[in-house]
């Protein structure tokens, strides 16, 4: 966009040098020029400088100051009415500030500045009539090129309005998605809500199983070191019970091999109690009727849309 922009600068840049030119003023008291005044012209100094970056430099010799003040206006922007102002601002002493077209004709208040540097004007001030005429280059130009060239510029002004209107409007755009998403979120949870608290009472019977089947293996260990103690050195010897005690330590590990000939998994103490807490969990929700892929399905969209909800956010902190 600020390339845009830039870009645009840069062609109201090329299209204002040409009224670069000096606006030549002559204090004349009468209030329409003859052909003899013409010879007035001859001895001109700048008046008006039309900048590149669209700002006109007005140089004029004020009556009651007896000196040349210049003021600036804003090429597309500032009307009569405002270069009158600032004139009146400057010079306390002047009572009427009036605009005239070389035909004669009054110039109205609400008249564009850059609309009256295309042609011959008059300022009268104060009974003092100050002549303006227009560059060389601008004078040369027929009125048809002119007001292809202004409307031209002034298409180019409303496209770069229109692509900012745009551009700050994806701020309400933005807003307008995010608190689409909070609505889906909403009803997404709602949804789930009986869902959810099936799954957590579920969940903590199966928490409680998982915990009851591990004290109970523990229980079993300690039972058959118990045991085979009690034949090692109250029933029998050592020597009758080493075979025994051989033959069920190997027994064990047919156990671990068998875990992992069903499951396809290497034997550990996490993976075996995450197993028999997940045999309970779905062997009960079958019993509560709780449809596990239903749940899984709108848990993933509550996810996506919260991720969707976070990137917005994201982006409007950043351009803030």
């Amino acid at each position: 966009m600020l390339y845009f922009i830039r870009n645009n600068l840069r062609a109201n840049h090329l299209f204002l040098r040409k009224f670069s030119e000096t606006l030549i003023p002559v204090n004349y008291k009468k209030s329409i020029a003859t052909d003899n005044d013409k010879n007035l012209y001859k001895n001109t100094f700048n008046s008006i400088n039309v900048n590149p970056n669209g700002t006109i430099k007005l140089v004029l010799h004020l009556p009651a100051r007896k000196e040349n003040c210049e003021f600036t206006l804003k090429f597309l922007n500032d009307d009569i009415e405002s270069l009158a102002d600032k004139i009146k601002q400057e010079d306390k002493s002047i009572e009427k500030i009036v605009f005239y077209s070389n035909e004669g004709n009054r110039i109205s208040k609400s008249t564009p500045i850059r609309s009256i540097i295309f042609s011959e004007f008059k300022i009268n001030i104060n009974d003092e009539v100050y002549f303006f005429r227009p560059p060389e280059s601008l004078s040369k130009s027929s009125d048809e090129s002119l007001k292809y060239l202004v409307q031209n510029e002034l298409d180019q002004v409303r496209e770069l309005v229109s692509k900012l209107y745009l551009h700050l409007n994806i701020d309400q755009y933005e807003v307008e998605k995010e608190k689409k998403i909070l609505d889906e979120i909403e009803i997404l949870r709602y949804e789930l809500e009986p869902l959810e608290n099936k799954r957590q009472e579920l969940e903590f019977s199966a928490k409680k199983h998982t915990n009851r089947m591990i004290w109970l293996g523990l229980g079993l260990m300690s039972m058959q070191a118990g045991i085979l103690a009690r034949l090692t050195w109250f029933d029998y010897s050592w020597d009758i019970v080493e075979p025994i005690s051989y033959f069920v330590s190997y027994s064990a590990v047919i156990g671990v091999y068998a875990y992992y000939v069903l499951t396809r998994k290497e034997y550990g103490y996490e993976s075996a109690s995450d197993r028999i807490f997940l045999r309970h969990f779905h062997k009960n929700a079958i019993k509560k009727d709780l449809d596990i892929n239903k749940y899984n399905i709108l848990k993933n969209n509550i996810s996506t849309l919260e991720n969707d909800l976070k990137a917005i956010r994201r982006l409007n902190s950043t351009a803030k």
